[in-house]
């Protein structure tokens, strides 16, 4: 029963991830404002329509700022604009099938696209963006319902106090409602539409968490706290988009010389730790560059090589241990190395790239792989505290490379994020607790030496008195 209820619960703890709207002086909607951050500024003229509690998620936990975040947002490229014009149905639900088929049941992802669709056209919103948020909230699933919400977008009614301004009446909020999904969509439309109106507005008001757009709104509400969801949720859009254009694979020069496409769909992807940050409260140090990603996502190689390794990081110091994929599902539920599993690729130049904590690899050890191939998906196998995110390791003839650098064309480096923050006070934090307790050994040492030369008692024992 545990086990049952257990994805459950990480899927709730990962998802958390009014104003009366005129909707005929509305001139510009969700569509039109994704793709570029909004000011936050002088307050307009109606930021005193902000009523502190009237509209905002409620959550278990404090509420704080996420850290897998740039501290700046307008670091992220600007996003591409929607897509204008009647959508292509086959082409859009065949994206919408595939991103959702990562992580929900393959049985009724037609229809779930088909839905999304037609609430976009008759809502006039960003199917893409419609379709993102259904991925990122409730992972396709119409009837889940969580502490953080209802249905397809995770609708929460309690974040909306009696009283609180809507663009729709107040029983559209009903429970039974919401777990409609074309009922879900349209109110989602209608929320998007009305933060979007009110996003400057708001921000300058409530003194939100930097962020770029009125996504960050609809999972929070008036007040922003962290701009996580919202980032997740352009990455999810950007990634549908590029299915739904057949979009090419992006190459790039990369500093060791070898041309590379992204290991992760979607454009621009954000690292959250790179090498040298503290593991185990220090007792090794990161090898890698973790780039924030969801489970399931699929992995690509990053070039042409061949597989030099597929297997999993067994714990201490046991040698890593060669799988087929076949034989992956025996060992999930295993006692792991902090790598989990994962696949090792060696290309020319005597390069070698590592791709860790894998849900899953489909190659084989001595597999011929082309750049852009997919080689496995992402999960948190060997993850002890964080969330899921692809761990990758650059090496040259031999030797530990900088990721960060070799990824730099594809990937924010983590030195911009709050992550990147925390961690470096942490360690210094550490270091400085290092050279007290050495400073505080060095004074006990000298001390005894001393009271040998007084005492003639030897400075092994005077110390241990």
């Amino acid at each position: 029963m545990i086990a049952a209820l257990l994805p459950l619960a990480l899927l709730a703890t990962e998802l958390l991830g009014g104003l009366v709207v005129d909707q005929d002086s509305i001139s510009t909607t969700i569509d039109q404002r994704v793709g570029r951050a909004q000011p936050m500024g002088t307050a307009p003229a109606d930021a005193q329509l902000y009523v502190e509690g009237k509209r905002e998620r409620h959550t278990s936990e404090p509420l704080k700022r996420g850290i897998h975040e740039l501290r700046d947002p307008s670091g992220w490229p600007a996003e591409p604009p929607a897509v204008t014009g009647t959508l292509d149905a086959a082409r859009f639900d065949a994206a919408v099938a595939a991103v959702c088929g990562e992580v929900a049941p393959s049985a009724g992802l037609p229809e779930i696209a088909r839905l999304v669709r037609e609430a976009a056209a008759d809502t006039h919103a960003d199917a893409f963006l419609l379709a993102a948020l259904v991925y990122r909230e409730s992972r396709c699933r119409a009837s889940l319902v969580t502490p953080t919400g209802v249905g397809l977008l995770q609708i929460q009614p309690k974040m909306f106090a009696p009283g609180a301004r809507l663009p729709f009446p107040r029983e559209a909020l009903d429970k039974e409602r919401l777990l409609d999904p074309a009922a879900n969509l349209r109110v989602g439309a209608a929320l998007l539409e009305m933060w979007a109106s009110e996003h400057a507005a708001l921000d300058a008001a409530s003194g939100s968490t930097p962020h770029r757009t009125a996504v960050a709104h609809f999972v929070w509400g008036d007040r922003v706290w962290s701009a996580t969801a919202e980032d997740r949720t352009l990455v999810a859009r950007r990634r549908l988009m590029d299915l739904y254009a057949a979009a090419p694979l992006v190459v790039r020069p990369s500093p060791l010389g070898l041309d590379i496409v992204s290991p992760l769909e979607g454009g621009t992807r954000l690292g959250t730790s790179g090498p040298g940050a503290d593991r185990d409260g220090g007792k090794r140090a990161h090898r890698g560059l973790d780039v924030d990603a969801t489970v399931g996502e699929p992995v690509r190689a990053v070039a042409d090589g061949v597989v030099q390794f597929a297997g999993i990081d067994l714990p201490g110091q046991l040698p890593a241990r060669e799988l087929l994929p076949r034989q992956l599902k025996r060992w999930r539920n295993r006692n792991m190395g902090p790598g989990g599993f994962f696949v090792r690729i060696n290309h020319a130049d005597g390069i070698r790239s590592g791709y860790f904590h894998l849900t899953s690899f489909r190659v084989l050890i001595g597999q011929t792989v082309k750049a852009g191939e997919v080689i496995g998906t992402v999960g948190r196998s060997g993850v002890k505290v964080s969330g899921s995110h692809l761990h990758f390791e650059i090496h040259k003839d031999g030797e530990l490379g900088d990721p960060v650098a070799f990824l730099s064309a594809f990937v924010l480096p983590p030195q911009q994020t709050i992550t990147h923050e925390l961690a470096m006070a942490e360690k210094h934090e550490r270091l400085a607790h290092l050279r007290r307790v050495a400073r505080h050994r060095a004074r006990a040492a000298r001390a005894a030496q001393h009271a040998a030369v007084l005492t003639g008692m030897p400075a092994r024992l005077a110390l241990a008195q």
